[in-house]
């Protein structure tokens, strides 16, 4: 942490820190320089709240940003990703009521962190999001590996003994903001705190030490919303090794037995005149958790003497935005979100549960065919870091649980993506398992790129984002080798220019060489814009050099694509405009592949179309195991003339050393 580079580690001593303890390239506020701010005499030297004068010197120095983190935490990566230097940005919002579960969300549905409501641990909240342009938050919990902040009473009877736990959560999920009227247990064990919400560090004095840190989250939290500001979670880049004192289960009362669910309801209710400043709320709120027992009137004292020494060290107070609406961010998408359940908890093993069930799938549907199944088939399958993102262009969400069995045991991450969510909701009550949804408007089929667009938005953490129609069958075990930084494409070029006409009747109609003409004006006019010139100019330039004109076209089959998340920002630009003016499916893709990465850099995937002339009854005479894909393959006839091929020839492929008899 001393090594981090934009960073300064800033240590603060108390009575109980040991008096030889020292590291280089590090800030040590003793006990003697701490009393500098008056502030000191109010917390006992003992108390794990002398961290409170860490955050003020840190403020009274020009600190814009305070990673708030305990002495237990080891960084598994920098912190550059944490800090986002754009103001706004796109992702998951949950869309649920009450008390959200982060450790759910990322994984772990059978743990809740310490604070959280123990009667709720039986309720993971709905699986319901809203896919949006967010502000950034202004704090930021990042769950960590190994042994999290778990409920200290639930620890005891996983781990009698003082052994650490070893728990991971899904890396690749999306981070998730929670919306004004819905709170979370947040800690400071690992939390990063914005400039907007630097006032909100102060920690009471009178809870436990145990207690202190989750009732200054739920006091922030009613706070944020009073400023228009909210907390999210982000996925592990931490390891928490556990010490001794972590493990202690404490006889104080007060340690163990604090319910947060009076508190909750309490801030739920609780109203701030409007004719009040910011920081008079905060006053006001502090004072009536005095008067309610939430905490004592020392702690409504501190917090009086904090916000005394932030002004005094000129931090600008936060502008009051009287909460009135929960959605304060623009919803583009609605989503459900269904999270890839980690380890098992108990013994602390990699589940390879999911794959197996997969393998009982398809024995369970191939009834007539027996296979020879070893361990190592399931300990050799290893999932590629992407998003598969399996777009429908019409609502056949019924196939869904057929999807799941042909890719379930590559992927790890899929997202299917169409139009009407309420069909799919239908249709979900009947799978066997849960899957990730996003609706979209697809258009029948002519603009299902809004999908990808929808899926990069989420904002997972992959190296890259594979686009798939419903009805092209991906032979995703050759895909593993493939480098994640290119993209992958079926180059089948047809060049198109501006005021001629073209065989191809696609380019006559409204969403062809009309809308392609659109387009190009309204990037015209964005370039004019200093920020997006750079972007315009870019694709421009790469077109060029894929030997497409300014004010051209391309075309080609575009049902299959894979996109470097390198390209996401430019990709999601460019598709949103396109969509804009229903641009054809098969111009609006080759568009964007060419115009962010030039040709002779990206992967061709070989493939067969097949098109009008009786191929498509033909497919497993036509299927190649060295293809990448076959298209279309309609899931309807899965269950009929299509099974003896998926159970012989293709399911068989999905796992190595897997043989049908």
């Amino acid at each position: 942490m001393s090594n981090l580079p934009k960073w300064k580690l800033l240590v603060v001593e108390n009575s109980n820190t040991p008096k030889d303890w020292k590291l280089a390239n590090c800030i040590y506020l003793s006990l003697a320089e701490q009393q500098q701010f008056s502030i000191s005499k109010l917390i006992p030297t003992e108390s794990y709240s002398r961290k409170i004068i860490g955050y003020l010197y840190a403020i009274s120095k020009g600190a814009d940003t305070i990673y708030d983190l305990d002495e237990t935490i080891k960084l598994l990566t920098d912190l550059d990703d944490l800090v986002k230097t754009e103001k706004f940005e796109y992702g998951l919002q949950y869309d649920g009521k009450g008390v959200f579960n982060q450790f759910n969300h990322f994984g772990q549905s059978t743990i809740w962190p310490r604070g959280y409501p123990i009667n709720k641990t039986s309720e993971n909240g709905t699986n319901s999001y809203l896919v949006s342009a967010l502000k950034t938050p202004s704090v930021l919990q990042i769950v960590s590996n190994g042994d999290p902040d778990i409920d200290p009473v639930f620890r005891r009877t996983l781990k009698p003994t003082k052994t650490s736990l070893n728990i991971s959560f899904d890396k690749a999920a999306p981070p998730v903001v929670i919306p004004p009227g819905v709170f979370a247990a947040i800690n400071s064990q690992t939390t990063l705190f914005q400039y907007e919400a630097l006032w909100a560090m102060v920690l009471p004095i009178t809870p436990s030490y145990l207690h202190s840190d989750v009732i200054r989250g739920y006091w922030t939290q009613r706070l944020l919303w009073e400023i228009g500001e909210f907390v999210g979670f982000y996925p592990p880049n931490v390891y928490q090794i556990r010490n001794n004192r972590s493990y202690a289960l404490p006889e104080d009362s007060r340690a163990s037995y604090f319910d947060p669910n009076k508190l909750i309801d309490f801030l739920i209710d609780w109203k701030c005149p409007v004719a009040l400043t910011f920081f008079q709320c905060v006053d006001l709120l502090s004072g009536n958790l005095a008067q309610g027992g939430y905490w004592q009137q020392g702690d409504h004292q501190l917090v009086q003497a904090w916000i005394h020494e932030i002004k005094i060290s000129s931090y600008k107070e936060p502008i009051r935005k009287p909460f009135t609406d929960k959605n304060i961010n623009k919803h583009l998408h609605s989503a459900v979100y269904i999270p890839a359940e980690k380890t098992d908890i108990r013994n602390s093993k990699i589940r390879q549960q999911s794959k197996w069930n997969q393998v009982l799938g398809m024995t369970s549907f191939c009834k007539n065919t027996s296979y020879q199944i070893k361990s190592s088939g399931l300990a050799s399958v290893t999932s590629p870091d992407l998003l598969l993102v399996i777009v429908f262009n019409f609502p056949f969400y019924g196939n869904i649980p057929y999807l799941q069995l042909i890719y379930g045991v590559t992927f790890t991450h899929i997202v299917y993506c169409g139009s009407n969510m309420k069909r799919f909701l239908n249709a979900s009550r009947q799978f066997p398992n849960k899957v990730t949804f996003v609706e979209s408007v697809v258009d029948g089929g002519y603009c299902p790129y809004t999908c990808l667009s929808a899926a990069m938005k989420m904002n997972f953490d992959v190296q890259g984002y594979f686009f798939v129609a419903d009805d092209t069958l991906l032979n995703s075990e050759n895909i593993l080798t493939f480098p994640l930084d290119k993209i992958w494409f079926h180059f089948e070029d047809r060049f198109l220019f501006k005021g001629k006409s073209s065989p191809w009747h696609w380019w006559q109609k409204p969403i062809g060489q009309s809308a392609m003409n659109k387009a190009w004006r309204y990037l015209y006019n964005l370039s004019a814009d200093p920020d997006l010139k750079p972007v315009v100019d870019k694709f421009v330039h790469t077109l060029l050099a894929n030997n497409v004109s300014k004010d051209d076209a391309i075309s080609g089959p575009s049902d299959i694509v894979y996109i470097p998340s390198k390209y996401k920002n430019d990709a999601i630009f460019l598709l949103d405009v396109f969509a804009r003016f229903k641009l054809f499916l098969e111009i609006a893709i080759p568009m964007v592949v060419n115009g962010v990465e030039e040709r002779n850099s990206s992967i061709h995937l070989v493939g067969q179309y097949l098109w009008y002339d009786g191929k498509r009854e033909k497919v497993p005479e036509l299927f190649k195991s060295s293809d990448i894909f076959l298209h279309p393959v309609k899931l309807s006839n899965i269950k009929t003339n299509l099974k003896i091929f998926f159970c012989k020839t293709y399911f068989p492929l999905t796992l190595k050393k897997i043989n049908p008899n």
